[in-house]
């Protein structure tokens, strides 16, 4: 359907934290859903988004509001990355392989999708550059729903030595409590070692309307990490899960998550 621009798009972004020299650091992904580019046609019923840092994992629901069949090509494109100076958790062997360096998969339907994989490398500093598209061709029934579920394993950004740097951007949505906390570590010489997920959310508004029934799941891993992240309702279910759910959602903003995992003792090491 020309006039639906034929692509979906699974809205990615490269993001670098900004640090000084001295500090040990790594790039890190945005991870994001499938999208339109703006459709009055297909609803997203629902999005069950799971996000941990070994796993994110996403469920949809779409409904083709039309009395006709839609078919277009549905693409989930990677930043493009380099192995050579980014110390991100991509698998180089993989990528020589099969190229699918996250580990992506889609079911439609409770079915396994098949997709294929096209990949553009080009030469820049001395520094060869990769950029990964999956895509497969999808058919949204008239007046029917269907269910996309895609996984894949996200590449982490953060580091150690620099604290909460990054955070003048109100991206984490820090608490006070917590600042303090980090500052408190950093005086007594110890480090806060940091990891974050970042997974493009805004991209949910492209489709007709809002998002009937959203819900995200951020999981830590273990109970000595703290967590933060913007957003409102969220609930804590155990020492490790948080939930929040929405009704007639519009997401206005991206998310990043910060995990803060147990301090370590620098002067020890030294």
């Amino acid at each position: 359907m020309r006039n639906l621009l034929a692509v979906l798009l699974g809205a990615l972004m490269l993001l670098v934290s900004p640090m000084s020299p001295a500090n040990d650091s790594t790039a890190a992904f945005g991870a994001g859903g499938l999208v339109l580019t703006k459709t009055d046609q297909i609803v997203m019923e629902s999005e069950d988004l799971f996000i941990s840092q070994d796993k994110i994992r996403v469920k949809y629901q779409f409904k083709n509001t039309s009395d006709k069949p839609i078919t277009t090509r549905v693409a989930f494109p990677i930043p493009e990355f380099t192995f050579d100076i980014y110390d991100i958790p991509l698998n180089s062997d993989k990528f020589d392989k099969d190229k699918n360096v996250m580990d992506f998969s889609v079911m439609v339907n409770g079915k396994k999708q098949p997709f294929e994989t096209e990949v553009k490398s080009r030469t820049k500093d001395e520094q060869t550059w990769h950029k990964i598209t999956h895509h497969w061709m999808q058919t949204f029934p008239a007046q029917k729903a269907i269910s996309v579920i895609h996984e894949y394993t996200p590449a982490l950004g953060g580091g150690v030595g620099f604290g909460l740097q990054g955070e003048e951007t109100g991206r984490y949505c820090i608490t006070k409590d917590l600042q303090t906390w980090v500052d408190k570590q950093l005086k007594s010489g110890w480090d806060t070692p940091t990891a974050t997920v970042n997974y493009i959310l805004k991209s949910g508004a492209n489709w007709k309307g809002p998002i009937g029934k959203f819900k995200l799941t951020v999981k830590k891993s273990d109970k000595e990490e703290k967590i933060s992240f913007c957003g409102t309702g969220v609930k804590k279910v155990d020492d490790l899960t948080f939930v929040m759910e929405k009704n007639n959602f519009t997401p206005k903003q991206d998310l990043y998550i910060l995990y803060l995992k147990k301090p370590y003792n620098t002067n020890a090491i030294q």
